[in-house]
């Protein structure tokens, strides 16, 4: 249990650290959109889209399959 405490603690660390040192302010631009934000929060926004983007295209495809694969044992 004190593994996942250490092992959390640290990437909070990372997180932080990452944060601190690009929090330069960029511009967004987007179609008709435009707004400046730090360049921590525009890099995580991108990494939530892209973690969402791949949990639901494998969703989709675990429901196409039907579900969990089945396991089939030999006698």
């Amino acid at each position: 249990m004190k593994i996942k405490l250490y092992l959390g603690l640290t990437l909070l660390l990372v997180t932080l650290v990452f944060s601190l040192q690009n929090s330069a302010v960029v511009d967004v631009k987007f179609h008709a959109w435009k707004f400046a934000t730090s360049l921590a929060l525009v890099m995580f926004a991108t990494l939530g889209a892209g973690l969402i983007g791949g949990w639901a295209v494998s969703s989709a495809r675990l429901l196409k399959n039907g579900g969990a694969k089945k396991r089939t044992t030999t006698p």
